[in-house]
């Protein structure tokens, strides 16, 4: 049975990845959060297990924010690459998840394991951001991007994964409350338990309120209440991707047609996206956005 990964989408990637099999580099995986970064490493060590003219003699995951220090590179990482090793064709992984948390001090200290160990290990990483690396560790690694695929294609793909029969209601239910594809696939499984739509609706996130808020706040230019509704969409958990998404979703709904109050709307939409773009996602970094809008005539 031919090997497929659990990702939708993605095949052009673990493709490229097949195609450096021979002569395999590190390999640096990026993309936004809900793009399925986590799930890609799981997936890709199951594909050379599977697959790659080598084997996988050992691999040490490195996902919690304890292993991030100095010390974790200088004792585990240095002794998992000094270990013997006496099996010709076989390579060690060490897999750094989450690199965009890993300290200036820290990554310095991966130069050295990287250059010396690398006819015996390969590191991989996943980040957010191409820039969370240091340029001496990126140059060594193969940079891929995952692209998140949008709810529009994935809800079909998930409805046939869990067996649900196609329902237009359940359809338009999920598009038209949730942004994420995690999101659609919490809402999937609740579903296919309870076969009612009203039970979804105890999981409609909190954001509809305050995107809702903050959409009109943006169109009156009413800067404290802007601050607010952020506020409380980042003390929920929602990062600055997901605030965009929200308030691109709802933007059709908005009823004024004043085309300055669209405007300082797409302004904000645009700032964030540029701002994710350059690596700022703190709420400092929304605030910023915010009096750019309120300061523009």
């Amino acid at each position: 049975m031919a090997w497929s990964s659990r990702l939708y989408g993605q095949d052009s990637v673990f493709q490229s990845i097949r195609e450096s099999f021979h002569d395999l580099p590190h390999i640096f995986i990026t993309g936004p959060p809900g793009s399925g970064k986590t799930t890609f490493l799981e997936d890709l060590m199951d594909l050379m297990k599977k697959e790659a003219p080598f084997k996988i003699e050992s691999v040490l995951w490195l996902t919690s924010e304890k292993d991030r220090g100095i010390h974790t590179i200088r004792d585990k990482v240095n002794d998992f690459c000094k270990r013997t090793h006496s099996v010709p064709n076989t390579l060690r992984f060490i897999v750094i998840d989450d690199a965009d948390t890993l300290p200036l001090i820290s990554q310095q200290a991966l130069r050295r394991p990287m250059e010396t160990y690398h006819h015996l290990t390969r590191f991989l990483f996943a980040s957010r951001h191409p820039s969370s690396l240091i340029e001496p560790l990126r140059s060594r690694c193969l940079t891929l991007e995952l692209e998140p695929i949008s709810p529009i294609d994935a809800l079909p793909l998930y409805m046939n994964l869990y067996n649900i029969q196609s329902n237009k209601e359940l359809f338009d239910f999920c598009l038209r409350n949730f942004i994420s594809i995690h999101e659609l696939k919490t809402v999937l499984k609740l579903y296919k338990a309870t076969q009612t739509l009203d039970s979804l609706k105890s999981l409609l996130p909190v954001s509809t309120e305050f995107t809702n808020t903050l959409i009109t706040a943006i169109g009156n230019k009413d800067a404290p209440k802007m601050r607010d509704s952020i506020t409380s969409l980042y003390l929920n958990g929602y990062l600055l991707d997901d605030i965009l998404l929200s308030v691109e979703k709802s933007i059709s709904l908005f009823p004024s047609i004043d085309p300055s109050i669209r405007f300082r709307i797409l302004q904000f939409t645009m700032l964030g996206w540029i701002s994710i773009q350059q690596g700022k996602e703190h709420w400092l970094d929304t605030m910023d956005i915010v009096n750019q809008v309120v300061e523009t005539t």
